[in-house]
């Protein structure tokens, strides 16, 4: 399979496209050892899923699931097919998400990552966010390195 660019994907909120929803959380199980997508029906409010695809109409190849919490949107969920990473779509995602909460007036957007992974810490960091502090075991130590340790990631949005 070819590597897709990110200026050639197609970068949308999911919507009602339940199909790229149910592609969206097969990506996920398949990278995470927990699902990282919050539940679309009940809870505060409904999450927003923005969706990578090859083309439009395409199979979701990434996707990136936000939620409102406490004043800051926190993503909860960032993944990228395996054979798309380091092609941009996950910056792409991360700047969707972004956009989305200054649009929104939100004060921050916020996440974990595990502090084993390189690849993610860099992206974010070189995308406005600071690490504000360590959570230890927050992921599975059988799953994650650093005994399932993760950095909150902070990108303030004054």
């Amino acid at each position: 399979m070819a590597r897709l660019r990110a200026s050639s994907a197609v970068i949308e909120p999911v919507g009602a496209d339940l199909v790229a929803l149910a592609q969206a959380h097969a990506l996920d199980v398949t990278v995470f050892p927990h699902s990282s997508l919050p539940p679309v029906f009940g809870g505060d409010s409904a999450p927003t899923v923005w969706i990578a695809r090859a083309t439009q109409g395409g199979p979701v190849v990434g996707f990136i699931a936000t939620r409102s919490r406490d004043g800051a949107l926190e993503i909860p969920g960032l993944a990228v097919d395996p054979a798309h990473r380091r092609s941009g779509l996950g910056r792409a995602l991360v700047r969707a998400a972004v956009s989305s909460a200054f649009e929104r007036w939100f004060e921050r957007v916020e996440l974990h990552v595990s502090t084993g992974n390189a690849a993610a810490l860099a992206l974010y960091l070189s995308e406005g966010f600071r690490q504000d502090r360590r959570v230890a075991g927050f992921y599975s130590a059988a799953r994650f390195p650093d005994g399932g340790d993760a950095w909150v990631m902070i990108r303030d949005l004054d």
